[in-house]
Parts: C-alpha cells; sequence; structure tokens
C-alpha cells in the first residue's frame, strides 16, 4: 500500500499483488468484484513471491481543545494549517487552527464574535458552519420565537471572508428552505448547502448569487465535495456533478454500486454525524470515499475502486463512532467523529499517517468467533488494534440473521471446524453452552490471567471450578431487577407469586373508558418474547449437577409463565380490536436480553405496565430508576428472583480456544479487555467486573446530583396526559447501593440459546394450546437431551 500526496500520480498502480477487501488476510485473488466493482488494496509489493508486503497507514489520536464536544468541520488552509470549527459544553461555536499537525491549537475564539452573530449563555444557535481552505467561515444561523421551535423561526446566512470581514448574506429567498442541515465549502470557494426538500445549492458567498442548483426540490440526504465533483445521495442512491458546468456526470456506476452495497451507507442515523464522508482526490477525476470499512479512492471513467486504509485495523470501525469531517494534507489523512460510548457526546480527531516499515498485512491473525454480530467486541477490536497494530481480528459470527441458519446448526459447524483445527482462536460464548466445551477439553485454563486482572471477588469466584480453573470470564454484567409499586413487588418472590399477582389484576389489562391500555410486563405482548425474559432469573435452576435439566422445574416455569400470559390475553384481544390488529396472533418475535428494562419503569409509573422486570446494564439505568421513584414514591425496586436467587447477566463471556495456534497473542487480548481501559470502552453494555473500574469513581460519574441527563415524554395510561419525564443524574448514596448490589450477586444466568430455543419453542406450543403441560416439558428434555447426545 502506498501513500497518497497531492503531486500527480499515475494510474498505473501495481495491482500484481493485492488483497480482497473483504478478505484481506487472504493472499489470493487481485482485483476481485464485488457487487460490480473491482475493490482492490495496493500492497506496495511487485511480485506474489516477494517477501512480506509493507506499508500502511496507522492511525494516530490527534489532541483537542479541552471544551471540545462537537466537532463541526476540519479544513487544510492554504498556508497547509489545520483548521477546527467545533462546539464547546454550552454548544457555543468555536474555531481555532493548528500548524503542526494538531499536537498544539491556537487559543479558539467564539466564531459568533467573529462573524457578529448574536448568542446568550444558553447556546450560539449557530446551526451548521463550515471553513474554505483560504480562511473564509459560513454559518447558518437559526432564528427563532420566544418559545424556541415556532412556526415564525427563520435561518439566517453569515460570512466572513479571509480578510476579516463579516458580512450577513441575503439568500433567503435563494436557498427558500426552513432548514439547513449540512454546508461545505468547495475548492472553488463556494458554498455548498444542504436544505430539506431543496436539494443542493451553490452559493457565491463573497455577493451572495446562486450559482447552480443540484436535485432541486428533492431530498437530498448527505453530499460530499471532491475537486470539480459533487456526490449527493438521494433515495438510497449516489448522483455525481460536475461542479464546474452543474451537470450530471455520466460515469461512477462502480462506486456507486460499491457505495449502495451496504445498506447502513445510506442511511442516516443521526443528526450529527453520517455513515459516508466524500473527501477530494489526489487527481483530477478521482474521489476519496469513507465508510466503516475504510477509506477507498476511485477514479470516475474507471472500475477499479482502491482500499487505501482498512477500517478493521484501526477506530473507523467501530460502530460507537459516526463521522463528521475528513481532509487530507500531503501526507496523511485526518477524520473527525462523534463518539457516545462514554455515555456522553464526545469529540474524537485521529490522524492516519503512512508507515512504509509496517507490514501492510498485520503479521498475527486472531479470529474471534461469537453467534451473532457483536458490537461491543467490535468496539473493543478497533481500540485493540491500534494499540497493538501487529495483531489483527478477524471477527466471525455464527448467525448473520439473514439465512435460515439456527443455533445448532451454528454450533454443529463451530465444532467442526475447531476439531479439523480450523476454529477461532477466541470465543464470545453469550449463548453458547460453555461447559460442554470446558468437559471436552477445548478451552484454554486462563487462571493466570484472570487472577491477575483483581476482578469483583463475586464474579470470579462464580467462575472457579473446584480445581482452581477458570476458563472462562464475563467482561461485564447486568443486574437483574425488578420494579413496580411497593404493595406488588413486596408480594413478589418468585416465579409463582409474580404470577399470582399478575393474576390479581387481571382486570385492569386491556382498553379503558379513555380508549387506553393497559398490560401486566412489556414482554407479554407475546408468547416468545415473555418466555425469553422470564427465563433470564429462572435457567440457572434448570441445570442439575450432572448437567441434565430437571424436569419439575422446566414444568414449573412453564405452568407459571402460561398463567402469566393467560391473564393479559383477554386485554391483548381488546387492544387488538382497538389497533385493528390481532396483537394476539402477531409475530412478536424473541425477547431482546441486551435492552434494559430502566425505560420501561417510567411507564410503570404511568400505569401502561403493571412490571417491569428484566436487567440494568448502566449508570444511566440507575438514573432512571431512581428519577421515577423521586417522581413516586409508591414505585419500588428490588433484584428479580424467580426460580434462581441472586443472579446475574453475564456478557461477552470470554474464553480461548486450546487448539489456538497463537495463544500468546489471544491471552493479549484478553488481557486487554480486563484491563483498565478495556473495561470503559463503553458505558451502556454492562457494568465492570475489573474491580478497581468498578470501585472508582470514572465510571460512575454523570456530573453533579440533580443534573438532568435526559428528557423524554410518555402517556399516562389512565388520564391520557402526555407527561414530561425528566431523567436526572443520582447521589453517590444510590450509586453505591446499586454497586453494593451489583456485589452480593453470585449466579450467572444459564446463558444456553440451545435449551433456551427449546423452552421458548414448547413453550409456543403449550401457551397456543397446541400440548399438554406435560408434552411441552418433556419436548424440552428430548430436544435438549438430544443436543447433548451429539
Amino acid at each position: 500500500m502506498k501513500p497518497y500526496k497531492n503531486t500527480k500520480r499515475g494510474m498505473a498502480v501495481s495491482l500484481s499483488c493485492c488483497l480482497a477487501a473483504t478478505g484481506l488476510m487472504s493472499l489470493a485473488g487481485c482485483g476481485q468484484e464485488k457487487d460490480g466493482a473491482d475493490v482492490i488494496v495496493d500492497t506496495g509489493s511487485e511480485t506474489q513471491e516477494s517477501q512480506t508486503a509493507m506499508g500502511r497507514y496507522l492511525e494516530e489520536d490527534v489532541s483537542l481543545p479541552e471544551d471540545c464536544m462537537i466537532i463541526d468541520a476540519l479544513q487544510i488552509l492554504d498556508d497547509g494549517s489545520l483548521a477546527l470549527l467545533y462546539k464547546n459544553q454550552d454548544y457555543l461555536a468555536r474555531f481555532t487552527k493548528s500548524s503542526d499537525k494538531g499536537q498544539t491549537w491556537e487559543e479558539s475564539v467564539f466564531v459568533a464574535d467573529l462573524m457578529g452573530i448574536p448568542y446568550d449563555e444558553s447556546g450560539d444557535s449557530i446551526m451548521e458552519i463550515a471553513a474554505a481552505k483560504d480562511g473564509g467561515i459560513f454559518a447558518a444561523v437559526y432564528v427563532g420565537g420566544d418559545e424556541g421551535y415556532t412556526d415564525d423561526f427563520s435561518m439566517e446566512y453569515y460570512y466572513r471572508s479571509p480578510d476579516g470581514a463579516a458580512n450577513k448574506l441575503d439568500i433567503q429567498d435563494i436557498v427558500n428552505s426552513i432548514m439547513i442541515t449540512s454546508c461545505q465549502f468547495g475548492d472553488n470557494g463556494n458554498i455548498f448547502l444542504l436544505s430539506l426538500g431543496e436539494g443542493v445549492k451553490e452559493i457565491n458567498p463573497k455577493d451572495g448569487t446562486l450559482v447552480h442548483c443540484f436535485e432541486e426540490g428533492g431530498s437530498v440526504q448527505f453530499m460530499g465535495i471532491s475537486g470539480k465533483n459533487l456526490a449527493v445521495v438521494i433515495d438510497q442512491t449516489v448522483h455525481y456533478y460536475d461542479i464546474e458546468t452543474g451537470k450530471p456526470l455520466e460515469t461512477g456506476d462502480p462506486l456507486t454500486q460499491q457505495l449502495t452495497s451496504k445498506e447502513s451507507n445510506m442511511q442516516m442515523v443521526s443528526s450529527s454525524s453520517v455513515p459516508i464522508l466524500f473527501l477530494s482526490g489526489d487527481e483530477e477525476d478521482s474521489i476519496f470515499y469513507l465508510d466503516h470499512d475504510g477509506l477507498y479512492r476511485y477514479s470516475f471513467g474507471g472500475s477499479v475502486i482502491e482500499q487505501v486504509i482498512d477500517g478493521a485495523l484501526n477506530s473507523i470501525s467501530s460502530p460507537s463512532t459516526g463521522f463528521t469531517s475528513a481532509v487530507r494534507d500531503e501526507d496523511s489523512f485526518y477524520i473527525s467523529s462523534s463518539d457516545s460510548s462514554s455515555g456522553e457526546l464526545k469529540g474524537k480527531l485521529c490522524r492516519y499517517v503512512y508507515s512504509k516499515d509496517t507490514p501492510t498485512v498485520p503479521d498475527t491473525e486472531l479470529k474471534v468467533y461469537s453467534l451473532e454480530d457483536n458490537s461491543f467486541i467490535r468496539q473493543a477490536a478497533a481500540v485493540f488494534q491500534k494499540k497493538y497494530p501487529d495483531i489483527y481480528l478477524n471477527l466471525e459470527t455464527g448467525m448473520s440473521g439473514d439465512d435460515a441458519v439456527t443455533t445448532t446448526d451454528a454450533l454443529k459447524t463451530l465444532n467442526t471446524e475447531i476439531m479439523a483445527g480450523k476454529g477461532p482462536d477466541i470465543m464470545i460464548l453469550d449463548g453458547i453452552p460453555s461447559d460442554t466445551y470446558i468437559e471436552k477439553g477445548m478451552l484454554e485454563d486462563l487462571n493466570g490471567i484472570f487472577k491477575e486482572a483483581g476482578l469483583l471477588e463475586n464474579i470470579q469466584n462464580a467462575y472457579t471450578r473446584e480445581d482452581g480453573s477458570i476458563y472462562t470470564m464475563p467482561v461485564q454484567f447486568g443486574i437483574p431487577m425488578i420494579v413496580g409499586h411497593a404493595e406488588d413487588t413486596d408480594a413478589i418472590t418468585d416465579l409463582k407469586s409474580m404470577a399470582d399477582v399478575i393474576e390479581s389484576h387481571k382486570d385492569e389489562y386491556g382498553v379503558n373508558e379513555n380508549n387506553l391500555y393497559s398490560i401486566s410486563l412489556p414482554s407479554s405482548f407475546g408468547a416468545q418474547m415473555l418466555l425469553e425474559n422470564l427465563a433470564d432469573s429462572c435457567s440457572a435452576a434448570w441445570i442439575k449437577e450432572d448437567g441434565t435439566l430437571d424436569e419439575a422445574l422446566i414444568k414449573d416455569f412453564l405452568e407459571q409463565t402460561g398463567r402469566i400470559y393467560q391473564a393479559g390475553l383477554e386485554g391483548l384481544r381488546e387492544i387488538g380490536e382497538l389497533y385493528g390488529d390481532d396483537f394476539v396472533n402477531q409475530d412478536w418475535g424473541g425477547y431482546d436480553r441486551s435492552l434494559s428494562m430502566a425505560y420501561s419503569a417510567n411507564e410503570v409509573r404511568g400505569n401502561l405496565f403493571l412490571l417491569a422486570a428484566g436487567a440494568i446494564y448502566s449508570p444511566m439505568d440507575i438514573a432512571e430508576i431512581d428519577s421515577v421513584q423521586n417522581l413516586d414514591s409508591s414505585i419500588s425496586r428490588k433484584v428479580w428472583n424467580a426460580q434462581a436467587q441472586n443472579c446475574f447477566v453475564p456478557l461477552n463471556v470470554v474464553g480461548v480456544s486450546s487448539k489456538s495456534s497463537e495463544k500468546e497473542a489471544a491471552e493479549k487480548f484478553v488481557s486487554f479487555l480486563f484491563s483498565d481501559e478495556g473495561q470503559q470502552i463503553t458505558r451502556f453494555v454492562g457494568y465492570p467486573v475489573k474491580q478497581s473500574v468498578y470501585d472508582g469513581d470514572a465510571y460512575w460519574d454523570q456530573g453533579e446530583p440533580g443534573t438532568v441527563l435526559m428528557t423524554s415524554s410518555s402517556y399516562n395510561a389512565i388520564t391520557g396526559v402526555d407527561e414530561s419525564f425528566e431523567t436526572i443524574a443520582p447521589t453517590q448514596e444510590i450509586i453505591n447501593e446499586f454497586k453494593e448490589l451489583g456485589k452480593s450477586l453470585t449466579t450467572p444466568i444459564a446463558d444456553n440459546e440451545i435449551i433456551l430455543n427449546a423452552v421458548s419453542d414448547a413453550g409456543v406450543r403449550y401457551m397456543n394450546g397446541e400440548i399438554s403441560l406435560d408434552e411441552a416439558a418433556n419436548s424440552v428434555i428430548q430436544e435438549v437431551n438430544l443436543y447433548l447426545s451429539e
């Protein structure tokens, strides 16, 4: 792989040894076709017989001003300095620049002061902002009434020329839109404005005249400018224009096919970031584009799309980030993003510098397997590979969700590959029956790593076997919880008493005189969803010491869950009649364990649900439940004990294959996951198991107690009135309560997809009256025993 510079570059790129973009680790095959385009990676080697190909772009963090929260725009100025436009904690736009590639920044200034824009401490109302190469700045400003977003709001536009003269532009009639959603300067010095339902307008900021209209009247999602070319994403496809003439380009089909082959590239998921970015190319007709797979180069008129930076080797691939801006100077690329993994929006800037002495492909490959795509592992992999550029993590999944592969199918394939020596090095065992792999000697004893990691005693003990060996360990955990009115939660001590309480409120479910509805549990809309939800706090009790299932407890679970479902059945029919659908026969699908039940606590307060039961996974979940209790003292919470007691929900349970040929590198990744850095990659998917992080203050910090963290609304199911709800930061006393609660949990739920699927399948048939209770319990036992025998 070769560096890209601003100098004229010939098209004779050596392609004799290249990697398919979707199979980076394979050296066989060059210019493989992907959705109509030849996607290649230039390795920099001359022959396939040559030694290890060298050269790739490495990622470096660029320090930002301390008050930088959201990066609005980057620009490489004509003098070579890097300009930065950003919002601070008060949502005020500021401008600064760096002459040493981001090592130091000049003292920042308020953009509003530079341009004569009125503002106050609550915000300067600058919605969109951009910088030109010559130093000019453009700002689109929201102007509303005293009550905020009212019918009489409008947009105003300001331009500050390179000589420092600031003017208000009279272009409202030209733009003809109620809202600007994006603005960018072209290399020609003109400003391009993307507005709702009005396409893209190119305006000369010096005199405010309209130069060109692109996709006039169309709903363009986002745009990108590269030299003399404009790319716009509209109606799930990409159109290209010659900026000089304003006319469409008749080339670009390979690029369009490549971009649209990923559905996520065409979808806006955030108002502050985009899924793809376009950058100016290194030649007149070339363009760079960026998505979560990496950075690519395309030359209009050609058929080759070249991968310049592989996103799998750095944080580009991290699912927690959204791109905000990207620029290129003579020897590097700068990419800014917003990162929400910490629980708050934070600007991030990385520089990608070409290293000719670094292998194009990392020397070591680790295969990391999970049953389903795992967002946390993708985040962790991005951070790890930045820290260890000589190790490549190849993330594999057993079930894509787009095919008919079942859990059983996926595990059979996995077992076959492991026995053949082609299996993964690292396994994320969520949903996988890990005891089977331990008993067959397929997992490595990681006692040394886990004992040195300083884990919470209750979590470590739960995974330590009698002989002291430790084969698996969760990276995070969740706390099972139930929330309801005190008279109900006090009466619930197990699954049977929950069924008793829910039956006692049977007459309250369904539609009331105000045509509003209530139901027992959020998961009770569907039989499968209810079964999988309630299984979490029961499953640990089902497995006997000899590894077989306790048929009596399985039968009791099905019976009590059936009672809960039947109690709400008449109410579901009423709801179905109200909304025109047969809610009883809808395919609601399964229960998503990763979703916190905390969001439902406020609906319990509003009588939409009688109870909320599930698990919590973050400091924000604690804040939500505590905020509900502060508003209504009758709301109560406690650990949810059903058939099993004092359970926790293990998340991202990791193990290393005993057949791995890269055990040293595999153990390095495991150690990273349980390091201080690895434990704080996210604050959303589970509580840390490392004691120093769990006991520390940084992970739990949400600001001063009483700080408003989030505002939402929900309707009261009795009055029908929409009620505003503020989630506020809890006191240290409340945080400490939950922290001690987490330390008291001793038993992991039995997260075994084989057992859960068997219980769910038989349970749905029992609830629908297709089979008897005895038949359902016997079906579960037979199906699980069949799997165990194989």
